[in-house]
């Protein structure tokens, strides 16, 4: 495995882990949001990682192969002041579970700082090759 490989690894890792603070984020952004434009309150969601090959060398990586629905059915709350409330006052705002989704938010952060550590020192690795060659 050559450092370019450990790069690409890792850089899939550094992809796969914003993705996931990006969709994290927009949950506990969306936690109160009760219209969407697709109508209805907003829908948690969560990222789908499988593992791929990277190159032609069937060099192993993560990618986001898409985004899954979370949450169960939306709260409803009785608010017959909210411009969203129906017939009967209530308001359903949407199934966010804000503690699952910072403990993700900081464990994806921790993922993206290993991986970029991980860049960092195949890029110092292959620097001090090229000093060693001369």
């Amino acid at each position: 495995m050559s450092v370019f490989d450990t790069m690409r690894i890792a850089a899939s890792g550094l992809t796969a882990e914003r993705f996931r603070m990006d969709t994290a984020a927009s949950n506990l952004a969306n936690q109160r949001s009760t219209r969407t434009a697709q109508g209805g309150p907003y829908q948690a969601v969560a990222p789908v990682f499988s593992a791929v090959s990277l190159g032609n060398d069937a060099t192993p990586g993560v990618a986001v192969t898409g985004v899954a629905a979370v949450g169960g059915d939306p709260i409803r709350v009785y608010d017959p002041t909210h411009p969203d409330a129906d017939a009967q006052g209530f308001v359903s705002y949407p199934d966010v579970d804000v503690a699952a989704n910072m403990a993700d938010l900081m464990g994806a952060a921790r993922s993206y700082s290993m991986n970029a550590t991980v860049t960092a020192a195949a890029k110092q690795s292959a620097t001090d090759a090229i000093e060693i060659g001369r």
